[in-house]
């Protein structure tokens, strides 16, 4: 019996914290097509409406910081939605986190 609950409580420290805490990468995409004056409401637009954009930075010049949950959305998914709305990403993405 306690050798049961041993291994439950070992499944629980190892397993159930990797199932609890999403792993949130931090990207930053350079894009073209963000010249107009609507790019950050076209932006805001298409990443409010992706599933599992958790927050985005415009810092201009077509730099955009973006926090997502890989656990739910990929960066292709991300890309794929902007390139919809006209906004293109330019040279490869760099992982921040």
């Amino acid at each position: 019996m306690k050798k049961i609950i041993k291994i439950i409580l070992l499944f629980v420290c190892f397993a159930v914290p990797s199932m609890a805490f999403a792993k949130d990468r931090v990207v930053q995409l350079n894009l073209s097509g963000c010249a107009d004056c609507n790019a950050d409401v076209r932006i805001g637009a298409i990443l409010k409406k992706t599933k599992g954009v958790k927050r985005y930075k415009n810092k201009g010049h077509g730099l955009l910081i973006i926090t997502f949950n890989d656990e739910i959305t990929t960066l292709n998914v991300i890309i794929n939605e902007l390139s919809r709305g006209k906004l293109f990403v330019e040279g490869e993405a760099i992982f921040l986190k």
